[in-house]
């Protein structure tokens, strides 16, 4: 009776496959009669990666299958993809089927997944084809995939249960469902910013939820979870309130948690040092936590008391980093630190192979930043320089190849989606703060952050959880890959997150220089006080160039010839200021100078197909509101530069009609208002339309949802290339965001540009580029002759635009 049970299921799963069968026959025919013939081979072959329900060995039989190596398979499912396009059908779930198992093959194909990547099957095989029915079943299967690293469709499960278990009136499952929350968070994100509250939101609906139930164990167990957090918090009002409810649930363990909160939130050593020995002798009131909460206490104690701390099979990756991290720094990189590193990142780099969302590799870069800092550090002093360069890689800017895919998934769905995404009550915060910069202002602007920070995550979630297809996130690529790509006349210079330069070239890489971590902040803000600003500090300023010359642009200038392309990878505040203009090294004069956000993005950058015209076409928008009458003129210059131009300015503007063009545009030139905050990075905006006070604005975010074929994008908007290295290596700009979008190049001012200057300089900019010069070039014309004008010779009108990406030159055929 257990199988017939399940008889339905296996027969509606049967009709799909026999459906999707004969759409591929249907196709294939189509395709025979209009001349263009594929072998029944190939037809057979993709009509059993269709119907394969393991993704497993979908993408083993694409990469073993001979059918797959020829471009006949995806001209094929090109022909079928139109096909249902054509055809009337209950939804369009079977294009974005189809879609996804195109998608298959040509990452398959150009290399992109490799074997060790490819997803494990569950042990069980029906655990993709059984949906679970209930509150309790899917609180089960939310844990299942957590303990498999499954982390997205994890919290997904767990949001699923909640909503059930509400409904159901099962308290005992919400509550558990809640505390699996917790854990995730704690688990990925327990460092990026407002995850401490989220976490205390899900522990205290858990223990709500089981004080419902009753059970007050449960609630025990959440009542606890809160007091980690409000510990760590310092939040005394609330902890003494918490410490309460435990108290009246279990004293033994109020009465022990009394005294670690105590002991962590002392101002004193003393005090602390003495509250965690009680506790480590106390620990047995925990009952069966007994044993994980005195190891936990010995190892706190152990650091503050100087001594080496203990370390066992069960401790959490996060505890064994940081005790390796202590380690290194007081006794240098030794080969056990190395090979115990080498195990934590081979388990970190295993769960980011689900991440497929931008928020979640940001968590988890953050969460893990010291253990790929101190991996690279003694890569590079037991192992060689591109060892630590590979162990870099894996840190840098995680989110934005996570952003290469996410567009692919926005495009499958209607227009509206992206819309209801957008929210107006964000852009209303936006123009009351621009309109009036006052605290209470800024205070709301930064609430409605969290919430449409929390929202986008969601709506991330809901797409990756609704859309078939690959189930691993792109990984980043080692550095002999890069190397293959690289021209003769091409360098990379990476700066380490330990301070060291790092050179590559097609030949190999080493380490060149190496420079104080620690005093890199400070000097930035003296090259910025004296670039930025015409009145700005001199002084300061000059001192701060000085040293950074001697440790950092003078080394790169001694190794990297002249006539090269030079690729920067910059690190932490380095991001924020044009080293390649900066004097007395000047590498800009004699080499072209870009930034990029990694090195796999480069190799994105130098392999992408984009679409190549006769005639480029030219984009350019600006001046929404009416202040900004020099974005016109440099606009309406630019445009007169191409044949084929399209110009928009003023009150005509609107949000949806330029993404349109934009999207479409071979050079686009956008001359408006930039927003950047610095605490909320992934919040940067450009105002695209309206007036000052509802502004139309496109978020640094929204990029995800478009593919760009450009080869230039020109942003003359202030600190529209302004960027800070936040969630670990994460960098976090719109320049990136553009080049993940598909843009070949991005020219962005890094602080707040006078009107007139941007036309004064575009208008040089423009003409070299008319002349067939590629934009590095023509950049540097700009920028000397704006510094040969004595109105103009402040590095502050010409420094601060800088280049971004791989950007190309383009001729006309039979030009010269």
């Amino acid at each position: 009776m257990e199988g017939s049970a399940r008889d339905p299921e296996k027969e509606h799963l049967s009709k799909v496959a026999r459906f999707v069968t004969d759409i591929v026959q249907a196709a294939w025919l189509l395709q025979s009669r209009m001349g263009e013939s594929t072998e029944v081979s190939v037809r057979d072959a993709v009509v059993s990666l269709v119907t394969e329900r393991s993704p497993r060995a979908r993408f083993r039989m694409i990469a073993e299958r001979e059918e797959f190596r020829s471009p006949k398979a995806e001209r094929l499912m090109d022909r079928i993809i139109d096909f249902v396009r054509t055809v009337p059908l209950p939804d369009d779930s079977y294009e974005r089927f189809f879609t996804a198992h195109l998608e298959m093959i040509r990452t398959v194909r150009t290399g992109a997944v490799e074997a060790d990547d490819m997803p494990v099957e569950p042990p069980d095989a029906d655990f993709r084809a059984d949906r679970p029915q209930n509150a309790g079943e899917w609180d089960d299967r939310a844990r299942t995939l957590r303990d498999r690293g499954q982390i997205e469709e994890a919290r997904a499960a767990f949001v699923e249960a909640v909503r059930l278990a509400r409904a159901e009136g099962e308290a005992s499952v919400e509550g558990s469902a809640e505390i699996g929350l917790f854990t995730l968070l704690s688990r990925t994100a327990h460092m990026v910013k407002g995850t401490r509250q989220r976490m205390l939101v899900h522990a205290r609906r858990g223990a709500d939820a089981y004080r419902r139930a009753p059970d007050p164990t449960g609630e025990a167990n959440a009542v606890v979870a809160m007091i980690t957090v409000l510990t760590d918090l310092a939040d005394q009002r609330n902890l003494e309130s918490a410490l309460n409810r435990l108290q009246r649930l279990d004293e033994d363990q109020a009465r022990w948690w009394r005294a670690y909160a105590a002991a962590m939130t002392a101002k004193e050593i003393e005090p602390m040092i003495t509250g965690l020995q009680w506790c480590v002798e106390s620990a047995d009131l925990l009952g069966s936590h007994a044993d994980f909460y005195r190891k936990m206490c010995e190892g706190k104690l152990a650091l503050l008391e100087g001594r080496r701390i203990p370390l066992g099979d069960g401790d959490s990756e996060f505890f064994r980093a940081a005790v390796t991290a202590l380690e290194v720094a007081a006794d240098g990189p030794t080969e056990e630190a190395a090979r115990r590193l080498d195990e934590i990142l081979r388990k970190v780099e295993e769960l980011r192979k689900y991440g497929r969302s931008q928020a979640l590799q940001r968590e988890l870069s953050d969460a893990h930043e010291i253990t790929y800092r101190t991996a690279e550090r003694c890569a590079e002093t037991l192992r060689g320089a591109e060892e630590a360069i590979d162990v870099h890689e894996l840190a840098a800017s995680r989110a934005l190849l996570a952003q290469t895919a996410m567009h692919k998934l926005w495009r499958q769905w209607h227009p509206q989606v992206w819309e209801d995404s957008r929210s107006t009550v964000l852009q209303e915060a936006l123009g009351t703060y621009v309109v009036a910069p006052t605290e209470p202002n800024r205070r709301l602007l930064t609430r409605v952050f969290g919430d449409q920070r929390d929202a986008l995550e969601r709506q991330e979630q809901r797409l990756l959880a609704a859309t078939p297809g690959l189930t691993t996130a792109t990984s980043p690529m080692p550095t002999w890959s890069v190397r293959a790509l690289l021209a003769e006349n091409d360098r990379v210079v990476v700066c380490g997150a330990d301070g060291s330069i790092f050179l590559i070239s097609g030949g190999g890489c080493r380490a060149i220089g190496r420079f104080r971590v620690e005093e890199v902040d400070e000097v930035v803000e003296g090259i910025l006080a004296q670039l930025s600003s015409p009145l700005g500090g001199a002084q300061a300023g000059s001192e701060a160039l000085s040293w950074l010359t001697a440790h950092l642009l003078q080394p790169v200038s001694d190794h990297v010839p002249r006539g090269c392309r030079l690729f920067f990878v910059p690190h932490g505040s380095l991001w924020r200021i044009p080293l390649g203009v900066l004097a007395p090294t000047m590498l800009s004069a004699t080499r072209e100078v870009s930034y990029v956000p990694s090195l796999t993005l480069l190799a994105h950058l130098l392999t992408k197909p984009r679409l190549k015209r006769v005639l480029e076409r030219f984009v350019g928008f600006g001046d929404p509101d009416g202040s900004l009458p020099h974005a016109r003129a440099e606009i309406d210059y630019a445009a007169s530069t191409f044949i084929d131009a399209f110009t928009v300015t003023g009150d005509r503007l609107d949000y949806h009609m330029m993404m349109a063009h934009l999207a479409d545009a071979d050079v686009a030139h956008l001359g408006c208002h930039g927003f950047f905050f610095p605490d909320d990075p992934d919040f940067s905006a450009l105002h695209f339309a309206g007036p000052a006070d509802r502004p139309e604005v496109l978020w640094y975010g929204e990029l995800a949802r478009y593919e760009l074929n450009a080869r230039l994008v020109v942003l003359a908007a202030c600190h529209a290339g302004t960027g800070v290295m936040r969630f670990g290596s994460e960098y976090v700009g719109f320049p990136g965001a553009f080049l993940a979008a598909g843009a070949q190049g991005v020219l962005a001012p890094l602080w707040a540009v006078s009107d007139a200057s941007t036309e004064t300089l575009m208008r040089h900019f423009y003409r070299a580029l008319q002349k067939f010069a590629p934009p590095a070039e023509a950049l540097r014309q700009a920028q000397q002759a704006m510094a040969a004008d004595p109105s103009t010779t402040h590095p502050y009108h010409w420094a601060g635009f800088q280049l971004f990406g791989a950007p190309a030159t383009y001729r006309f055929p039979g030009a010269s």
